[in-house]
């Protein structure tokens, strides 16, 4: 009795494994497996998908500042600079000197910059000794 009783828990234990092991549970395993490993590459995936995006935004960002950069120096550029030659006129410098001073000044934005915070009897010598160091 004891014997069959042994046999029994061993019949009983060998079903388990025998049950477990069955193709149709070893399919559930599988499938479960390859759901969480899609649903981990999708994660993966849809992470990169958001870097990438992120990373876009800021390259149009800085490219949207450069431009703005690039088109406020061509308007800088470009900006009229009548009062120069108007104060050029009023120190009584010839026609000729006068254009020759204007390009001598536009030529170099320093020399703008310099021209424009001197008083004005120190820009008179200045334009004079732009005109003379240019011969």
């Amino acid at each position: 009795m004891m014997e069959e009783q042994s046999n029994n828990e061993v019949n009983a234990s060998d079903n388990c494994v025998q049950e477990d092991a069955s193709p149709m549970s070893l399919n559930r395993e599988g499938s479960q497996s390859m759901n969480s490993q899609n649903k981990r590459k999708r994660a993966a995936s849809s992470s990169d998908e958001e870097k990438i995006v992120t990373v876009l935004e800021k390259l149009f960002e800085a490219s949207g500042k450069r431009m703005q950069m690039v088109t406020e120096a061509i308007i800088k550029g470009n900006e009229d600079r009548s009062d120069i030659a108007k104060e050029l006129k009023k120190m009584g410098f010839s026609p000729l000197d006068q254009i020759a001073a204007l390009k001598l000044i536009l030529e170099k934005p320093q020399n703008i910059s310099i021209f424009m915070s001197l008083d004005d009897d120190i820009k008179k010598v200045f334009v004079e000794q732009l005109l003379s160091d240019n011969t």
